[in-house]
């Protein structure tokens, strides 16, 4: 638990102060007990002494002759002064406080006793020897006592003085201790209130300095902690602003090169918060809205055109879907027409809540020009293919029908030659049923069945062709077998059309390999050779349309292969990758979805 500097001082000015209260109630205490117990031993001793003198008056009265001419006078002061000597010698009695009084004081009243009635009749004259020699005994008592009650009070006063001077030694020790004790504590008080005072400058300083070595400010004092912390602190706020005016110039500048690649890019950008008030825009996003004043207005508030204002009706109205294409609109920027769909995303806020919404229109000029172009080149290829198709695959079978009784090299090669026939025939009437849509759809039909098996199948007429270049070309191994759901007639025509161009840029004595392999999770088809190989750049090139690596380009190749066989894997819900190294060959890996286990 943390303590406040002044809830820290205030402690440390407390318990000194209750040290010295302690200290001093003590020795007020003990100077005050001194004083009451010397006052009363000394009280009791003066009473004694004043009695005993009141007993000396009394007898001194009854000593005195006895005057007849005074008659009754005379007898009452006798007795008068008897009473009082009595009560004298009583008082002594019940004030007994030093040692040896009581036998004196018995001897007084012994004295007393034997003397008190002759006293009162007749005087000390009319006293024989005996009782004179009592009566001065009785005086020389009353003296004793008198004398004895003097010296226990000298003695007590000595005796007081030693322990005044006994408790003044021991209070002087004790403030002594008191004040070693306090110098002690507020050095250790000063230290822990200070270091972390000088802790926090010393952090500040190496933070601030990180060469000077852990070294203090030269400029600061080496006393005054809360100087130099507030020296520290200066330098940070200092540091601070620069460093918040070096972050604005860096913002601005950041902001600037944003605003300069949102005007460059062909996507229109259009920033707004949750009430659909436009942040931020870009030159594509504020033609297409029509944006004739800067940001700040509402979506509400523009006036674009119809069509495009269709498509924003859904966010308007809150019933989008977000990440969802809205349509298309064709709109002409730049003196060109551009295809635009428009796609909204939300922007979170950090409570799950919707901050903004940011409206992207998509450009998707050139795919549209490149399904188009490839619908007619599809349209043009199948169309043309589709009679001599028909005629090779009669010709074929008429060939197969007159030569049953040929070589076994021979038949095998008409049963090769049939079966690409039809597979052929299939595709070309796949190619012709999709161009007729505008927008062609690799329509599949998968099957569940023998992938390495079909592989085999697909990859024998490149046999005979790749022994005839001298190059090795290994199939799929027959055992185990892997069950993938694939198109039979599609998805083998992406792996004869890459071992295809394998073996076109594999030399004399190279070889092509193509491998089936499966986990539980995906099937994986690599083709790899130890051809030409494909530079790095143009790795991510190879599977773009109408793109041809050769200086030449060969007759029958048009750029398309790689393209539609990208489509193809994808279209099984896979995907496709290539990497290679110039003068060592190419790997192509085609991984899918796993359908079943090995069986």
């Amino acid at each position: 638990m943390t303590t406040p500097l002044r809830r820290k001082l205030l402690l440390s000015m407390v318990i000194p102060a209750l040290l010295l209260g302690m200290l001093g109630a003590m020795g007020i205490f003990s100077l005050r007990h001194l004083e009451q117990a010397a006052g009363r031993i000394l009280a009791d001793n003066y009473r004694s002494i004043q009695e005993s003198r009141r007993m000396t008056r009394s007898l001194r009265l009854l000593e005195a002759p006895v005057d007849d001419g005074a008659g009754t006078a005379n007898g009452d002061g006798r007795d008068a002064a008897g009473r009082e000597l009595e009560e004298a010698l009583r008082r002594c009695e019940a004030n007994v406080t030093e040692t040896g009084e009581v036998e004196i004081l018995r001897r007084i009243r012994t004295s007393w006793e034997q003397l008190r009635f002759a006293l009162k009749a007749r005087g000390a004259a009319g006293l024989d020897p005996q009782k004179s020699r009592d009566l001065q005994a009785m005086h020389t008592d009353i003296e004793e006592l008198v004398s004895l009650n003097e010296r226990a009070m000298i003695a007590y006063e000595q005796e007081s003085r030693r322990v005044a001077r006994g408790m003044l030694g021991a209070v002087s020790v004790a403030a002594l201790a008191a004040f070693v004790a306090l110098a002690l504590f507020a050095l250790l008080s000063a230290h822990r209130i200070s270091r972390p005072v000088t802790e926090v400058a010393d952090r500040l300083h190496q933070a601030l300095n990180p060469t000077s070595l852990n070294k203090p400010s030269t400029t600061a004092s080496a006393v005054d902690e809360i100087g130099r912390l507030r020296e520290e602190l200066d330098a940070l706020l200092l540091r601070l602003a620069h460093y918040e005016d070096e972050q604005a110039r860096k913002l601005s500048h950041l902001e600037g090169r944003l605003a300069f690649v949102m005007n460059k890019v062909l996507e229109g950008l259009v920033l707004t918060d949750a009430e659909h008030h436009i942040l931020a825009a870009n030159r594509v996003g504020r033609t297409l809205l029509g944006m004739a004043t800067g940001v700040g207005q509402r979506l509400e508030e523009l006036e674009p055109r119809e069509d495009v204002r269709k498509l924003l009706v859904p966010l308007m109205e809150g019933t989008f879907q977000p990440e969802r294409d809205l349509g298309e609109v064709r709109f002409e920027i730049d003196n060109s027409e551009r295809i635009f769909r428009p796609r909204v995303l939300t922007v979170p806020a950090s409570g799950g809540e919707v901050e903004g919404y940011l409206i992207l229109f998509w450009d998707v000029t050139e795919q549209r020009r490149f399904e188009e172009s490839r619908r007619r080149f599809i349209s043009m290829l199948s169309h043309q293919l589709k009679t001599p198709m028909t005629s090779l695959t009669m010709s074929v079978n008429l060939i197969r029908e007159k030569l049953k009784d040929a070589a076994p090299a021979q038949v095998e090669l008409l049963s090769i030659a049939t079966e690409n026939c039809n597979s052929l025939s299939a595709l070309v009437s796949d190619l012709i049923e999709a161009a007729r849509e505008i927008t062609p759809d690799l329509a599949l039909k998968p099957h569940r069945m023998d992938l390495a098996r079909l592989l085999r199948s697909a990859l024998r007429p490149l046999v005979p062709q790749a022994e005839d270049k001298g190059v090795t070309l290994v199939v799929p191994k027959e055992e185990p077998a892997i069950l993938a759901s694939v198109d039979p007639v599609k998805f083998p025509w992406v792996v004869t059309n890459i071992a295809g161009n394998a073996l076109r840029y594999t030399d004399r004595g190279g070889r092509i390999e193509v491998a089936v392999s499966s986990d539980k999770e995906q099937v994986e088809v690599i083709i790899e050779d130890t051809g030409n190989g494909i530079a790095r750049e143009n790795i991510e090139r190879i599977f773009q349309p109408y793109v041809s690596l050769d200086r030449e380009p060969q007759s029958g190749t048009h750029g398309l292969g790689l393209a539609i066989a990208k489509e193809i894997v994808e279209a099984h819900g896979g995907t496709i990758e290539a990497s290679s190294e110039q003068g060592r060959g190419t790997r192509f890996v085609i991984r899918l979805p796993a359908q079943g286990s090995r069986s």
